[in-house]
């Protein structure tokens, strides 16, 4: 007798189900990438912002030339940090942009794969009743035939 066709469809559902498993993880690690990024981002606003408040205070009492242009020089490469934190930033945008529409592709393949198998489940289930009830009829007739 060969394999039904559920068991084969449920062999389907179990590869589509581990592809959106992964598919979970993948959209799971796109978000947690970008969430570190934008904490990233603030804590780099936030030390910029208190070294230039504690460079306020030590200006009051007076610097030289060359711890003014120190400083300069250290706000220029924080404000680059966060010109690239930004970029990291908008291309962790972009990846989990892709990574969703992946996923919702992903899951909408599983989804159907998974009506499609219960539907073929039930359309053999019902098949199985229509066969039982037939060999009931057939041995109910038979017993009536057979004059017992």
């Amino acid at each position: 007798m060969s394999v039904r066709r559920s068991k084969r469809l449920e062999v389907v559902l179990g590869l589509a189900q581990k592809q959106r498993d992964a598919a979970d993880r993948y959209l799971a690690e796109s978000r947690q990438r970008l969430q570190q990024a934008e904490t990233q981002q603030v804590q780099l606003q936030n030390y910029m912002l208190e070294y230039q408040q504690q460079f306020t205070q030590a200006g009051q009492q007076g610097m030289t030339t060359d711890r003014l242009r120190q400083h300069q020089a250290f706000i220029g490469r924080l404000e680059q940090a966060l010109r690239q934190q930004q970029e990291t930033i908008r291309v962790a945008r972009q990846q989990l942009e892709q990574v969703t529409q992946y996923w919702q592709s992903v899951y909408a393949r599983f989804k159907g794969i998974e009506k499609l198998t219960e539907k073929v489940r039930q359309g053999e289930q019902l098949a199985q009743d229509k066969r039982e009830q037939q060999q009931i009829d057939e041995r109910s007739q038979r017993f009536r035939g057979s004059g017992l």
